[in-house]
């Protein structure tokens, strides 16, 4: 059937088939033409009741009559379908030119029932931007348009389709294309006889003109048979190419600092750190964030007063989860104050064009401040240097600390011992006292007890033979006298014993055994006697391995200076008072290189190293002095002329010796066990409970000495030659933080030429090996 309407200006004419085959493909033409060099417009025809439309395709000519007169012809073809089943009506199609509007008639068509329809598959290449408003055809540079290409598959050929079908794009020359979704598998539509798979690609144009995108391939195979076995046949379709206009964003309304930047986006910025010194730099991040090509968002430009600026990294996220392309962006300045005080930083304006809306708008971010202290450093350029007095006299090294010495160890672990033995010795006598022939003895002259001469004469032989074993079988008096002389004791002393020997045998062995009165008194003072004046006392024992313990830490820990180091350090001076700062440097080295626990030695070091303009050897001179005497002022102020004090830092040395801690642990510790070694006759009441106290305080001072030690090591510790930012990863440009030049980080992984640094409890990154100084040997690099 044909519909036919014809007008001085405008006519459209649409042709379908009488009948149709459900869910079978159905061909529609639609033609309108117009005088003119204007194509008329056809508006499309949608999917709505029983209708589906397929694919549809466009062509626009100018035609010429005899007379040369033009005319416009507009075609349009449509592939359709339906599931219903007797007459339905295609609407009729509206053609429009200027203000001259013409319908076509209605087409009826009679639809039969069908029966197994062979596998069909259509597939059309298509523009979509009408989510967003105006002609998919024509857009501006960088806005979206969605490239669709629809997979049209009826009931049969998706029954036999094992997995989805391979799609190939195009060459997309002069446009930006980011996947939206990968694809997916079938969705219904709530239609019965095709089913669409859709694949979207998000095209962005680069530059303004006509851009045509070929056509896109498209692979599937079908089983031969319902075989689950049965081979496949492998089928090729390809699409309609597609073209569209960019045009260029208007010149009117143009901010006159717009640099390109086209979608809907906010901006924000950030500063890495709201407190800074003068020459410490700054790491300045402006965000921006919406919907559009965030890959070409152009860095704006930034010029501040009050500080250097340097461009840094630039980081991109896209996110295309959605309809929309969004993400963000963020670039980075590295800002360096050149002068003290609160300076501003005046809010970031971003001009952007939104092409939804077709209009120019401006993103804005908040004011930012930046507190800025005054700050030395040294310099390599011609200004002069300030020259620094330096020591003259080298003196000793400074021993070890304290907590490393063995001699501190040794004397915490010996200082229980004379306690412990006391205390066992004190067991062992209430258990086994009847074995000690001493403290019988003693306990018998002490109580007056009745005792016979024999049993006296027994006890006092076996006193003397516990402190002299040599006296011991000597039962003759003669006999014994001489092994006690032989072992220091006096000859009066031994003489009486002798004789006392003597009379204890004669009563001993006489009829009656009796002892004499004050025989007991007399054995215990000739007992002690012997004890006072035998050799090789237990008193005087302990008392010379004592002297000869101290005697060997005296030795030890005493230590002279190596030959020539005193005339490598004055050299250092003389070239230091003459101005040669490197070579005062060069030997200055040198001494530390002898002698590295020398505190005016590495207190020069860094003196001649500020001198010639080397910032970081100076506070890796400087570090080790302070930590050799954290109580040296001097170099604690030179330290902080480059520094700031901060307790979070790895370069912080704090203000107390780690000996004194040691000692005061070492007192608090030997002084409980000293008391426990008095007898507890002679203890005070509460000796026992100032003990416990004294022994937990000295081991809160032992826990503080061995952190202070460790706080004062150097190893693993570096100073950052250069100021630079820290990066999140080697090689990468995302900057976590930033660190000023005399800095002191701890150093932890190494890859490659980079090495992991943290400055203190926030700031930690990545830097190059060339950039770190270590404190406690070479560069990283040798």
């Amino acid at each position: 059937m044909i519909g036919l309407l014809l007008t001085a200006q405008l006519m459209v004419v649409a042709h379908a088939p009488d009948t149709a085959t459900s869910c079978a493909p159905i061909e529609l033409s639609v033609a309108a033409r117009a005088p003119g060099n204007v194509a008329p417009r056809i508006a499309p025809l949608l999917s709505a009741g029983a209708i589906q439309v397929l694919k549809s395709s466009m062509s626009t000519r100018i035609e010429r009559d005899a007379a040369g007169r033009p005319s416009a012809l507009t075609e349009l073809t449509y592939l359709i379908t339906t599931d219903a089943v007797g007459r339905i009506t295609v609407p009729s199609f509206v053609a429009t030119v200027g203000n001259a509007r013409m319908t076509s008639q209605p087409l009826p068509i009679d639809v039969h029932s069908a029966g197994n329809l062979p596998p069909t598959v259509i597939v059309r290449a298509w523009l979509d931007r009408s989510s967003r408003g105006g002609p998919s055809d024509t857009l501006f540079v960088g806005q979206q348009v969605d490239y669709v290409v629809d997979v049209q598959l009826n009931e049969s050929a998706r029954n036999r389709l094992r997995r989805n079908p391979t799609f190939f794009p195009p060459e997309m020359p002069g446009v930006l294309a980011y996947d939206l979704a990968p694809p997916t598998s079938f969705a219904r539509a709530g239609r019965r006889c095709f089913e669409t798979l859709s694949y979207r690609r998000a095209l962005f144009p680069l530059f303004a003109g006509r851009t045509a995108i070929a056509p896109a391939a498209l692979t599937y195979a079908l089983p031969l048979s319902t075989s689950f076995f049965s081979r496949e046949e492998t089928f090729e379709l390809r699409t309609d190419s597609v073209r569209f206009v960019a045009i260029d964003v208007p010149v009117e309304g143009r901010p006159a600092d717009f640099a390109g930047a086209v979608g809907a986006l906010s901006a924000s910025a950030r500063l890495s750190t709201t407190s800074a010194r003068m020459g410490d730099p700054v790491v300045l991040t402006l965000r921006l964030e919406g919907s559009g090509n965030v890959k070409l968002w152009p860095r704006p430009p930034l010029s501040l007063t009050w500080a250097s600026v340097a461009q840094g990294g630039e980081r991109v996220i896209v996110d295309t989860s959605q309809a929309r392309v969004r993400g963000s962006k963020e670039f980075d300045w590295l800002l360096t104050p050149r002068q003290a005080g609160s300076d501003a930083l005046p809010p970031i304006r971003y001009p952007y064009f939104d092409a939804e809306r077709r209009v120019y708008e401006t993103a804005v971010t908040a004011p930012l401040s930046l507190d800025v202290v005054k700050a030395s450093l040294a310099s390599v350029d011609s200004a002069p240097v300030s020259k620094l007095g330096i020591r003259r006299t080298l003196r000793e090294e400074v021993p070890p600390p304290i907590p490393s010495r063995p001699w501190f160890w040794l004397a915490l672990v010996v200082a229980p011992v004379p306690a412990a033995i006391r205390s066992a010795r004190e067991r062992a006598r209430r258990r086994v006292d009847r074995r000690s022939a001493i403290r019988r003895l003693k306990r018998s002259a002490t109580r007056s007890e009745k005792l016979t001469a024999r049993e006296v004469r027994r006890i006092f032989i076996d006193a003397i033979g516990e402190r002299v074993p040599d006296a011991v079988g000597k039962l003759q008096s003669a006999t014994l006298s001489r092994a006690l002389r032989r072992n220091g004791v006096t000859v009066n002393t031994a003489d009486d014993v002798g004789a006392f020997l003597e009379r204890l045998d004669s009563a001993a062995f006489s009829p009656a055994g009796a002892a004499a009165e004050n025989v007991l008194a007399d054995a215990w003072r000739l007992v002690n006697a012997i004890d006072e004046q035998a050799l090789y006392s237990g008193k005087r024992a302990r008392w010379f391995e004592v002297m000869a313990i101290v005697s060997l830490v005296a030795i030890a820990a005493a230590s002279a200076l190596p030959d020539g180091v005193e005339n490598v350090f004055k050299q250092g001076v003389e070239a230091y008072d003459h101005a040669a700062y490197t070579s005062a440097q060069r030997n200055f080295s040198r001494v530390v290189s002898r002698v590295p626990r020398a505190v005016d030695g590495w207190a020069n070091l860094g003196a001649s190293a500020w001198a010639r303009g080397d910032s970081a050897g100076a506070v890796r001179g400087w570090q080790r002095a302070l930590r050799l005497d954290p109580l040296d002022v001097e170099t604690r102020d030179r330290l902080a002329l480059v520094q700031v004090p901060s307790i979070r830092a790895q370069g912080y040395v704090p203000p107390m010796p780690v000996n004194m801690l040691a000692i005061a642990a070492l007192v608090f510790w030997c002084a409980p066990w000293a008391l426990l070694v008095v007898a507890p006759a002679k203890r005070p009441a509460n000796a026992r409970a100032l003990a416990g106290g004294s022994i937990a305080l000295a081991g809160v001072l032992l826990a503080g000495a061995l952190e202070m030690r460790d706080r004062l090591d150097t190893a693993g510790l570096g100073v950052l030659r250069d100021s630079r930012v820290l990066v999140e990863a080697p090689g990468s440009q995302t900057a976590l933080a930033s660190g000023s030049v005399g800095e002191t980080g701890a150093l932890g992984a190494r890859e490659g030429g980079w090495v992991r640094i943290a400055l203190d409890g926030v700031r930690a990154g990545w830097v190059p090996v060339t950039s770190v100084l270590p404190l406690d040997g070479p560069s990283l690099d040798d």
